[in-house]
């Protein structure tokens, strides 16, 4: 007679089956991929923990050194022949490129055997997956070639005086009422660069008041920052973005209602820009004011065929949030830490002082591009600083060699780009904040363009490189010329992960007048 099992035989039986196999999907397995990388040549192996891998390394890194690329950088300085590490993810495995040639090699061929990792970026609001940084393949061709038809080099030079004018009211609203003034640069450097994202987008029309934009910009950033946190939450590893969907907790609930109110104005604003075309058009008048980039995108859109490469009126949406967030949060973290650098080496603001005191004038392009200190400064300040420090992850679609390396389908993939610019064998004296290595062209790194990443490289190059640079350079000309920088102590940098490489805790300028 055949025994039948008790339900609770069958129930731990089950348990344990699933536990087995959790346990060789997500530990055995993955660190048998890990170990088929032990004999590459400068392979960088990390076995634990498992799952998470460098992530929660660096984690560790930010909690003890107070950075969280230390002990990658730290790694690097013991052995710079480094070219590659690789750790578990999750169920495969993650691969981070140091070295030039493979970095080369992945920017070349990155758009036809990578996407971004579809396991962590799900719960991203339509808006930042249709815009420009996320969309993928043909739609990402189309939409880079009409962005690019108006956002390029002219148009941000017929800028500049706008950029001037927005340096000039912040100065005047933060720093004119006493000899001293404190400043809180997380808040304040927000406002600068995203008055100028708003004005290119939105002309000097776009706003009833400055408040609005400000409301805006935090709703945007904060909501942004609340999904990228979403992101690599547990629940979206091992649950998937449909978790967030459910709207089982009330931040998941409050992160909804953020994305449908930024959808409603970015909608408002577009129909009333649209309708305004309309107008000049039906009434055969030009009109001499310049347009703003949302009509200039408009109008290309609706020239171009309908054949996929055009911008639908969502897409033209996605563009706004996505160039606010972006052209946002990293310009304005590259500000704070340039504040940063110049009140910690004072003679190097003295160096720039004196080659802004030669140019008193207006401020315009061919006066940047004669300023080599001030280029050199913000060059030094990405270098250690920069809020791109690697890419947004990306998963491969396909078995490919990056020279003797194999990445297999399903391999994560980034490029690290705080290790490469940290890199003894590229810079000299890495850590240190030394201008004058872009201008004596000794370092290895300053003359090769793999070696110096802050906007990326290939054909997802950052689109807004040359603006950040512009309203970069000339605040900071505004504030050299003006003041004594000084960071208010004490003082402790913290350096970690959220929507960019940045400082973590607030930060205080003391600027006093010259």
């Amino acid at each position: 007679m055949i025994e039948i099992p008790s339900t609770l035989t069958i129930i731990a039986t089950l348990i344990v089956l699933l536990l087995i196999r959790v346990l060789v999907k997500y530990v055995i397995r993955p660190l048998l991929m890990v170990l088929r990388f032990k004999k590459v040549k400068g392979a960088f192996c990390k076995y634990t923990p498992p799952i998470l891998g460098f992530i929660q390394e660096m984690d560790s890194s930010l909690q003890l050194y107070n950075d969280y690329q230390y002990i990658n950088l730290q790694r690097i300085a013991t052995d710079p022949s480094l070219r590659l590490g690789v750790s578990c993810f999750l169920d495969t495995v993650f691969v981070d490129l140091y070295d030039p040639e493979l970095i080369k090699e992945f920017f070349s061929k990155q758009t036809r055997f990578t996407i971004k990792d579809p396991r962590l970026f799900g719960p991203m609001s339509r808006l930042a997956m249709e815009g420009l940084v996320f969309i993928e393949g043909e739609k990402w061709k189309s939409q880079r070639k009409l962005v690019s038809s108006v956002f390029h080099f002219d148009y941000m030079n017929r800028f500049i005086p706008t950029i001037n004018q927005i340096a000039q009211e912040w100065i005047q609203e933060n720093c004119n009422n006493n000899k001293t003034s404190a400043v809180d640069l997380h808040q304040n450097m927000k406002a600068y660069t995203s008055r100028i994202v708003w004005r290119m987008f939105f002309g000097e029309d776009g706003f009833a008041n400055k408040e609005e934009a400000n409301q805006l910009s935090q709703v945007a950033t904060k909501n942004t920052s609340d999904l990228n946190e979403m992101c690599m939450s547990p629940f979206n590893l091992f649950i998937g973005p449909i978790f967030f969907k459910l709207g089982l907790r009330s931040c998941d609930r409050q992160a909804q209602r953020e994305t449908q109110m930024m959808e409603n104005f970015f909608r408002k604003k577009l129909e009333f820009y649209k309708e305004r075309l309309e107008q000049e058009r039906a009434s055969n008048t030009q009109s001499d004011r310049p347009k703003n980039l949302i009509e200039l995108l408009l109008e290309d859109s609706q020239k171009a065929p309908d054949t996929g490469e055009r911008l639908t009126d969502y897409e033209i949406m996605a563009q706004i949030f996505t160039f606010f967030v972006a052209g946002t949060e990293t310009t304005s973290n590259l500000l704070i830490m340039a504040n940063y650098c110049l009140a910690q080496n004072p003679e190097v603001q003295n160096r720039l002082r004196e080659e802004i005191s030669k140019y008193n004038g207006e401020i315009t392009y061919e006066v940047l591009s004669k300023m080599e200190y001030l280029n050199a400064v913000v060059k030094e300040a990405l270098r250690l600083y920069s809020p791109a420090d690697g890419l947004f992850p990306r998963a491969a679609t396909e078995d490919t060699m990056l020279g003797d390396v194999l990445i297999k389908k399903g391999y994560g993939v980034n490029v690290n780009m705080r290790v490469l610019q940290g890199n003894p064998k590229f810079f000299s004296n890495p850590e240190e904040f030394r201008p004058e290595r872009w201008i004596e062209k000794s370092d290895i790194g300053v003359k090769d363009p793999f070696m110096f990443l802050p906007f990326g490289a290939g054909g997802r190059r950052c689109i807004g490189e040359q603006l950040a640079y512009t309203e970069a350079k000339i605040i900071l000309i505004e504030l050299v010329r003006r003041f004594k920088i000084e960071i208010q102590k004490p003082y402790t940098l913290r350096m970690s992960l959220k929507l960019a490489y940045q400082s973590l805790d607030p930060m205080t300028a003391i600027y006093t007048k010259i």
